[in-house]
């Protein structure tokens, strides 16, 4: 038997590939870090959100095929930023018309005056390389303190690419005069299902394994024996398999397998990663906000993202209604924040940049999602590709963003679980 241990974005694409696999979800239903769930209003009406913001802009054929079943909205967003009580176009560093002259002047010539020449060995001294002294002060680091949740000295920046945006002295200085300036955010076109949440991109495949009875929902990995090539599960049942692809996170999975090497433990241990803490509203009216999604630079305010799951889709609300979800990270070092705190203060933002008061929320909900983001330290790669190549060797193959311990956008988690078996098919 070939065994896919998760039915999220990378497990589905490794069946899409090759729909002879069984498999095992540990969730009552499919989707993992993709999924949907809902939220009742006091009155009864459902409102729909997935776990964090999630948009397509695929180019890779494949997964373009793959999504392709399911109808979707298409938009050219131009996102924005909240920082000092008002709104900046995103990215702000080359949208700066809104700052006072002060800040601008300061600003620019710090952005004029930095070194460009070192070779940068940390995030900090990347983003004091890109930006400047100032903007770095005001900007990027409040920002990326709230959602690495670490000391940004420590970090790696194998996983920036194209993340952020590296403008020219001539546009910061354009969009330091106009607010008519270019969108020069790093996708121009976002896609969306219109019906089933971001998971409705794959519900075609689902269905097709729950037809096939491939699916095996309830089913949460506790022990793999190498020597007999078993899975034992939680709730006490057992299968052999002839080849395993997990996409359960590096250290979860290493816990589970019996008999691995007491450095491949440590290396897995040491692993650090932000869980998300999603604070969810669904409100009795449509809010006066335009944006898909934006960014909170703000310290005040706990979140560092936001979106509005009515604007992605009317599927998500009921009719006449809107909703927004906020996106608290912590580190997995870190106590468990209280939900009734994170509550009080997504309900501040929300007074505070005048979308809607606390009379206008008529669903509310808190949960936490234990895998968010990983956090790259200057080992971390070395680390996980320990741990990875250690795995291969003994026939298990990680797949998706925390089974390869990468910074996958839901398209190339896709394909890691789909060109895992091309890899060992040729």
């Amino acid at each position: 038997m070939n065994v896919i241990l998760g039915a999220g974005m990378s497990g589905m694409g490794a069946f899409y590939r090759d729909n002879s696999f069984e498999i095992f979800e540990k969730e009552d239903r499919a989707g993992g870090l993709c999924g949907r769930f809902s939220v009742k209003s006091d009155d009864g009406r459902t409102f729909y959100f997935d776990k964090a913001v999630h948009l397509s802009f695929t180019e890779n054929p494949v997964v373009k095929e793959a999504f392709s079943k399911a109808q979707q909205n298409i938009y050219n967003p131009v996102p924005h930023s909240w920082f000092k009580n008002m709104w900046l176009q995103h990215p702000a560093q080359n949208n700066l018309f809104p700052m006072t002259a002060e800040f601008k002047v300061k600003a620019l010539k710090d952005f004029i005056d930095r070194n460009q020449n070192d070779d940068p060995k940390n995030f900090k001294q990347w983003l004091l390389f890109q930006y400047g002294q100032y903007l770095y002060d005001e900007l990027f680091e409040p920002y990326n303190k709230k959602y690495w949740c670490t000391d940004l000295e420590q970090m790696d920046t194998c996983w920036v690419g194209n993340r952020f945006y590296r403008p020219s002295i001539e546009e910061v200085l354009y969009g330091s005069y106009t607010d008519k300036t270019p969108n020069t955010y790093y996708a121009k076109e976002m896609r969306y299902p219109q019906k089933g949440g971001y998971v409705g991109y794959i519900d075609s495949i689902i269905k097709e394994a729950e037809k096939a009875n491939k699916i095996h929902y309830g089913y949460e990995a506790e022990r793999i024996d190498l020597s007999e090539k078993t899975v034992a599960f939680t709730n006490g049942e057992r299968i052999k398999y002839d080849m395993l692809l997990s996409s359960a996170p590096l250290p979860d999975i290493v816990k589970c397998v019996k008999d691995i090497p007491n450095e491949i433990k440590n290396d897995a241990e040491s692993l650090e990663y932000t869980s998300t803490e999603l604070v969810s509203f669904g409100f009795n009216k449509v809010i006066n906000c335009k944006d898909i999604w934006f960014y909170i630079y703000d310290a005040d305010i706990l979140a560092a993202r936001a979106y509005l799951p009515s604007l992605k889709s009317k599927d998500n609300v009921p009719d006449g209604c809107s909703s927004i979800q906020f996106e608290i990270y912590r580190s997995n070092r870190d106590n468990p924040r209280d939900p009734k705190e994170c509550m009080q203060n997504c309900v501040y933002a929300l007074k505070k940049m005048n979308l809607a008061g606390e009379s206008d929320i008529i669903a509310r909900d808190f949960r936490t999602v234990e895998y968010g983001n990983i956090i790259f330290r200057k080992d971390t790669r070395k680390k996980a590709d320990r741990i990875i190549t250690c795995l291969e060797s003994d026939g298990i193959y990680p797949i998706g963003r925390f089974g390869r311990w990468d910074y996958l956008w839901s398209d190339q988690a896709f394909m890691s679980g789909y060109e895992i078996i091309n890899n060992t098919l040729s």
